[in-house]
């Protein structure tokens, strides 16, 4: 005997994770509390209760972004280490790379998604500052790593440098700063980090 009975609802007919990289555009151009639900679903084109079924509330959506962006930073990271640069191309290759992503955005320059929105957010959310610091760990993790395989003398205080640079150039970019004005900023940083 055949089963006739119908499965409630209409099956998923989004992407999920390009409604999460919709949704880390969003949160990062407005900040979490910044953003509306009503702005989440536009940009995710997601009525609220799907929204909601898919991602969870808000924070949930917003933790699940932070997520996102420190998994593809962690994977960039990955990749830089793999093409095995000397220290001067390797800083140049990460924070040209950086500043690209930082003058990106919906609505111009957004700057990083951690720095940018969830600095502020740690300050009153145990969930979202236990995220951020483990991204900063992670950056200066990965960043001293990739030094200490480019031959670098000091890696360990390098990377607390560059990763400083890499904050301020978030920084920078959300303020309007130029690319010319960035670049200029990420060259002082590898001109002190790695003589020519």
């Amino acid at each position: 005997m055949q089963d006739s009975t119908k499965k409630r609802g209409r099956p998923r007919a989004f992407d999920p994770d390009t409604a999460l990289k919709a949704a880390a555009e969003r949160f990062r151009a407005g900040g979490y509390s910044g953003t509306s639900l009503d702005e989440l679903a536009a940009a995710t084109r997601l009525n609220r209760p799907s929204l909601y079924s898919a991602f969870g509330d808000k924070k949930a959506l917003y933790l699940a972004a932070l997520e996102r962006t420190h998994a593809r930073a962690e994977r960039g990271f990955v990749r830089l280490g793999e093409a095995d640069l000397p220290v001067r191309a390797m800083l140049e290759t990460l924070l040209g790379a950086v500043i690209d992503g930082f003058l990106t955005g919906d609505d111009g320059p957004a700057g990083c998604l951690f720095i940018s929105t969830a600095a502020t957010e740690s300050v009153i959310d145990p969930d979202v500052r236990g995220r951020i610091a483990d991204f900063l760990t992670m950056e200066d993790d990965h960043v001293e790593r990739l030094l200490r395989q480019a031959g670098s003398a000091a890696p360990e205080t390098q990377a607390r440098v560059v990763t400083a640079m890499i904050h301020s150039l978030s920084v920078r970019a959300r303020a309007g700063a130029s690319r010319a004005e960035l670049d200029r900023a990420a060259k002082d940083c590898i001109d002190l980090v790695a003589p020519a």
